[in-house]
């Protein structure tokens, strides 16, 4: 895992929330609460196809990594789709992994001297490569980041990069995200995260223009208001004309 990419560009702060306060005290103490937290995070990301053993990486990977980065990352947390039933074709995504970075000089210090070591336990999980790049938080709602728990519901939306892709991380913070919360109602969600793709791993193009977390509280409210937040897509194409992927994850490991 080379780190290869400026501090500067990859933790400029976070996107104007302001307007974010109409949703009551409560939102706008969880923005000042957000810029607290770490800004950058790499990225892993496990296509359809992929064999990925959740439950390996939560019971010996996951230890590994806190025990070689000790305090470099805030947190590790690994979401993973649910087995899918009978008829059903397989998830767009099967699995995402988001190394939530404290001090990015001593993370690549660690990544050089322990990257062996790292990439051969990796394998004893998957034998698959990700996609994988670093991005940067723009929008963070809700509970704290170490707040969310494992067996979270986790509906993910992906923006894939392309050549003359468009994806306006500001436009989507202040136009968009305000009225889904409204859409959906504040109580449904744990919390809200966006983030916008700075940099493929090693450097170039992330594959990835942005990406929103939705940490579902309260799954049927999500479901009644489905229809409602559909009524927004106008609103969502004045921020970017990338169709995301949708994935439903459920939070596996975290720590």
């Amino acid at each position: 895992m080379p780190v290869r990419i400026s501090r500067r560009a990859a933790l400029g702060g976070l996107g104007a929330l302001g307007s974010l306060s109409v949703f009551g005290p409560g939102f706008a103490q969880a923005v000042e609460q957000a810029s607290q937290e770490s800004g950058l995070c790499l990225t892993m990301i496990y296509g359809p196809k992929a064999r990925f053993e959740s439950d390996r990486y939560r019971d010996k990977h996951l230890p590994l990594l806190r025990r070689l980065y000790g305090d470099s990352l805030e947190r590790v947390e690994m979401r993973h789709a649910p087995h899918p039933g009978k008829d059903v074709p397989p998830a767009p995504i099967v699995a995402t992994v988001s190394l939530w970075i404290r001090d990015l000089k001593a993370f690549g210090t660690i990544t050089q001297q322990s990257g062996a070591e790292i990439v051969a336990d990796l394998a004893k999980v998957t034998t698959d490569k990700p996609w994988v790049q670093y991005d940067q938080a723009v929008v963070a709602l809700g509970g704290a980041r170490d707040a969310v728990r494992v067996g979270s519901d986790c509906m993910t939306f992906f923006y894939p990069n392309g050549e003359n892709a468009r994806w306006d991380a500001r436009q989507y913070a202040e136009g968009y995200v305000p009225q889904l919360v409204e859409a959906y109602g504040k109580d449904t969600f744990s919390r809200i995260e966006v983030c916008k793709g700075t940099a493929a791993q090693g450097g170039g193009k992330p594959g990835f223009a942005g990406t929103m977390n939705l940490y579902v509280h309260d799954m049927q409210a999500y479901q009644r208001a489905g229809q409602a937040a559909m009524k927004l897509l106008p609103e969502a194409m004045k921020a970017t004309d990338i169709r995301p992927v949708m994935a439903a994850l459920i939070v596996r490991a975290a720590g």
